[in-house]
């Protein structure tokens, strides 16, 4: 372990981001939208855009795997303060928590692989699927 943390803070080096913990399931849905599973039973949730108490009590990590197996759309409803002319209030606001649908890389058909749109494995952009909302 000490190679890791000699490279903590160098460009382009692996580091230990779970402190020596052991990963046991990754699910990674988009960039900035992924779970981690770690062996002693604890979790890593990230969803950008989402309010951290929304994903750490309504969003497990099998609802991960439920979006990318089934090709399904999670929202969920959070509770923001906003101000508008100076005037505090509390809204209520439903948002896509979780999307299968990667608008940066190209899923090749049949697989979990992805490749960079523009790539030379692509043919021509296929239609897309249609997701369902859950």
């Amino acid at each position: 372990m000490p190679l890791l943390q000699e490279n903590s803070k160098k460009i382009g080096l692996m580091k230990d981001e779970l402190c020596g913990k052991i990963l046991r399931r990754f699910c990674g849905l988009r960039s900035e939208m992924y779970s981690v599973d770690i062996q002693n039973g604890g979790f890593i949730k990230k969803i950008k855009g989402i309010k951290s108490s929304v994903v750490k009590n309504t969003i497990t990590f099998d609802d991960y795997l439920q979006c990318l197996r089934e090709n399904t759309i999670i929202s969920r409803e959070q509770h923001n303060i906003r101000s508008r002319f100076h005037v505090l209030r509390s809204e209520k606001e439903r948002k896509i928590a979780l999307s299968p649908h990667d608008d940066k890389r190209y899923l090749v058909p049949g697989t979990f692989d992805t490749l960079p749109w523009g790539h030379k494995d692509i043919a021509s952009e296929p239609p897309a699927k249609k997701p369902k909302y859950n």
